[in-house]
């Protein structure tokens, strides 16, 4: 017996993003998370971080040339919801490069 589609991880990342994106509570609710044993949560975590993470970089994508000012770029970046992530992501970007140059001890 057919147990139907198998999904790919980025499927199922692709669901986790429209549902965050229409600004659902959905994956942090009782009501999905409960039934969840520790692996699956611990899976939803992942799925959540890694849809964050494309919405966020999602939201900034945009062409940057010449004409854009520096005011308008840091603008645009501080407009988005997903700031804090984008901020926090580019400082451990920042710390792993200071790691790899051996700045930091």
């Amino acid at each position: 017996m057919s147990r139907g589609k198998k999904w790919s991880r980025e499927e199922v990342v692709r669901v986790f993003e429209v549902v965050l994106e229409r600004g659902s509570d959905l994956f942090s609710s009782l009501a999905f998370r409960g039934p969840l044993g520790r692996d699956e949560n611990l899976i939803a975590n992942q799925l959540t971080r890694e849809a964050n993470g494309n919405l966020a970089y999602r939201s900034v994508d945009f062409k940057i040339d010449n004409q854009l000012s520096d005011e308008a770029f840091w603008s645009r970046i501080e407009g988005t919801p997903y700031n804090d992530l984008i901020e926090d992501n580019a400082a451990v970007a920042m710390v792993k490069m200071a790691e790899k140059l051996k700045l930091l001890e």
